[in-house]
């Protein structure tokens, strides 16, 4: 009997081990807060280096990196940047090798020139890629050992101490949650939805339209000029200020750095979320991304 039971625990445990199966781990580095790693396009000898963005709803190569690949052109289409639509190239049904053990053959890349942002980071930008790594598999981008752990998603199950939390959908594969903040000179609480942002170096940035509903610029205070850019390389100029507070994920910060949005071509632009969370804030997580279920956990970091 004891026999038996010994067998019926050791069968258990491996059930309880293979139910979470590893695929394999991208190591990474942050260059001005932003996640970096290497993966190859159609058998590429060289390896890419590419921005993790969840900001992205589609994967972008640089221009000479496609010329230099000799990437088929299968379409012209038009896809949303921060601000604004662009034209631009499309290459179907490429092959991504991530790792050893992490490979797809069916991506689209959209070529666009990135020479601004590897000229602001100082490193080579040979693309983004956001929403199709997630949906790909489970992503975890742990910070504190400096990789991203990819899981299988048959008989997944969490493991860590944070709650799972539901995403909001938004346009263009973009994903959000709710935040409340406190503006400067005022007691009242809001709660805002803003997007999920890996690909944005700073603490947060709220649209125009948000900034006009709830008067977030006070019309006597004098706020610094931010200049930005997103993907493409138009210049906006929006104002740099701080908010009182801000609570997310059962986590609060006080006295926070925001972007305020008042440029004209961030306020014609139309968008669901009403701001952004960008990395300076999301740093403070490991962060699990379940696109299948619509879910994500902010495990904070110690």
């Amino acid at each position: 009997m004891k026999k038996l039971i010994l067998i019926v625990l050791l069968f258990l445990t491996n059930i309880s081990v293979f139910s979470q199966e590893l695929i394999d781990k991208l190591p990474f580095k942050l260059v001005d807060n932003l996640i970096f790693f290497k993966l190859h396009i159609n058998n590429s000898k060289e390896p890419l280096n590419f921005m993790f963005d969840s900001g992205a709803g589609v994967t972008v190569i640089d221009t000479k990196i496609a010329n230099r690949l000799k990437l088929n052109i299968s379409a012209t289409t038009r896809i949303g940047t921060s601000g604004k639509t662009i034209e631009t190239k499309e290459s179907s049904l490429n092959k991504l090798k991530f790792s050893k053990n992490f490979k797809t053959d069916d991506i689209s890349l959209f070529l666009m020139d990135l020479s601004h942002i590897s000229k602001h980071l100082k490193v080579n930008v040979d693309g983004i890629i956001g929403y199709d790594l997630l949906k790909l598999a489970i992503v975890e981008t742990n910070i504190d050992l400096m990789e991203i752990q990819l899981f299988k998603e048959a008989n997944y199950k969490y493991k860590g101490n944070a709650k799972s939390l539901k995403l909001i959908d938004l346009e263009s594969n973009h994903f959000g949650l709710p935040i409340e903040i406190i503006p400067k000179g005022s007691e009242k609480s809001i709660t805002l939805i803003v997007k999920i942002d890996t690909g944005a170096p700073n603490y947060l940035t709220f649209h125009n339209n948000a900034v006009i509903k709830h008067n977030l610029i006070k019309p006597k205070k004098k706020y610094k000029i931010r200049k930005g850019f997103g993907a493409d390389a138009t210049i906006t100029s929006n104002l740099k200020g701080k908010i009182s507070s801000a609570k997310f994920a059962s986590v609060e910060w006080k006295n926070i750095p925001a972007i305020f949005e008042v440029d004209p071509l961030n306020k014609n632009s139309k968008r669901k979320a009403d701001g952004l969370i960008g990395q300076q804030m999301l740093l403070d997580f490991n962060i699990t991304y379940l696109l299948n279920t619509k879910t994500i956990y902010l495990e904070k970091r110690k």
